[in-house]
């Protein structure tokens, strides 16, 4: 705990005042015009006196509500100080050291009684971008009633604000080239059977009614339609383009959390549709999530939360990584950067029979161009988004939207 007693600039007015004032009653040979003079130079030392004891005294702690949020949403932050020593009556303002992506820390006052009593301050908090963030250490400044004295106490203790990347709601994508229903909760577990083994479900706006199933409908006084049966269970890689080399040096960069925050909706997307999904890195890097995972969706976010840049220079290892046991999975790759020695990585993984969509994160209007010229050469589709466009706009384009 580090702390700081001294005088205000009203302290030091009235301590050079009573020192004159005795000056100039030395001068003047008058000693009983010492004591106002006297008076007026012990008034704040005196007050620093009062001050000292609980300086070094201090207990605080602190409560986020809620302890993780998505960027862009309010955390409240509940700030509890709790002196050992009896507060002289004066001003008592704390405030929080914020980390940067939190804002710029502001004092709060708390009101003015004399005694010894928590304070509590409270106030809210907006992160801008993702990743973990530091809330703390407090600090206090108490004045004397007069205003005369000051202590700044800096106590030290810190709490972590885990801040995830933020969430658009997806549209699903039932008329996707080569995806049928694929984002239908029906594909889950759907095996071989009889034609009496029929899976069914209930009606839903836009369906088929060649679908319906009469005898359920009858049996259950609802509409009921037939799923879409397949034998596998559906599966997405989601490859994430974070090299350092393909975003720029600041911190954060806009381009970067637009593709964290990309891939953050639409891996949130395919697990509410049934899909098991693998995230993959630049560097190779994979998390495998299953369908029956408890926390599957915090353990995403988490690990997108925490992504940082990576130093390899092309996506092969990332491309090699997605390619294990990938047969008949879609592979989407969200990119902030192509060139020529990214073509032959996506060249072969579009030879492995994926369907393949890739999101470009744009960044000049020239760059951006070559890249999807590239992308698309290789037989992938390609979407462009970046800061600025919403994640979902980007998305409908692979359900037969523009390709632009």
């Amino acid at each position: 705990m580090r702390a700081g007693t001294g005088l205000t600039a009203r302290g030091w007015t009235i301590l050079g005042t009573g020192i004159a004032w005795c000056v100039v009653a030395t001068f003047v040979g008058q000693r009983d015009l010492w004591w106002p003079g006297l008076f007026l130079l012990l008034l704040p030392l005196g007050s620093l006196v009062l001050l000292l004891p609980g300086a070094h005294r201090v207990r605080v702690s602190r409560r986020l509500d809620p302890p993780r949020v998505s960027a862009g949403q309010v955390v409240r932050v509940d700030l509890m100080i709790d002196p050992d020593t009896v507060t002289v009556g004066g001003p008592i303002r704390a405030r929080d050291r914020l980390g940067p992506g939190l804002g710029e820390p502001r004092w709060h006052d708390a009101p003015t009684r004399l005694g010894r009593w928590q304070q509590r301050f409270s106030y809210e908090l907006r992160p801008a971008w993702r990743g973990r963030h530091k809330v703390g250490p407090a600090e206090r400044s108490v004045a004397d009633g007069l205003g005369l004295a000051i202590t700044r106490t800096v106590v030290p203790g810190t709490t972590e604000l885990l801040v995830t990347p933020a969430i658009e709601p997806l549209p699903n994508l039932r008329g996707a080239s080569g995806l049928g229903v694929a984002t239908d909760t029906s594909l889950l577990r759907t095996g071989h059977g009889s034609a009496d083994d029929v899976l069914i479900r209930e009606y839903r706006h836009g369906d088929d009614v060649r679908r319906v199933h009469w005898r359920s409908t009858a049996r259950t006084g609802s509409l009921m339609v037939r799923r879409e049966e397949r034998s596998w269970d559906p599966s997405a890689t989601i490859l994430i383009d974070n090299r350092a080399s393909a975003y720029s040096r600041r911190t954060p960069d806009d381009r970067l959390e637009w593709v964290v925050s990309a891939a953050a909706s639409i891996a949130i997307h395919l697990l509410a549709d049934g899909f098991d999904i693998n995230l993959v890195e630049a560097d190779g890097t994979m998390i495998s999530p299953h369908r029956a995972m408890a926390g599957r969706e915090s353990l995403v976010l988490e690990q997108l939360a925490d992504l940082k840049t990576s130093t390899v220079p092309t996506l092969g290892e990332a491309f090699a990584a997605s390619a294990r046991g990938a047969e008949g999975q879609l592979l989407i790759a969200i990119l902030g950067r192509v060139d020529e020695g990214d073509a032959e990585t996506f060249t072969r993984a579009r030879r492995q029979g994926r369907t393949c969509w890739a999101l470009l994160a744009g960044a000049t209007p020239q760059l951006t161009r070559t890249g999807t010229d590239l992308v698309r050469a290789t037989g992938w589709r390609c979407a462009v988004g970046g800061p600025g466009v919403p994640v979902a706009e980007a998305w409908r384009v692979f359900n037969g939207g523009d390709l632009r």
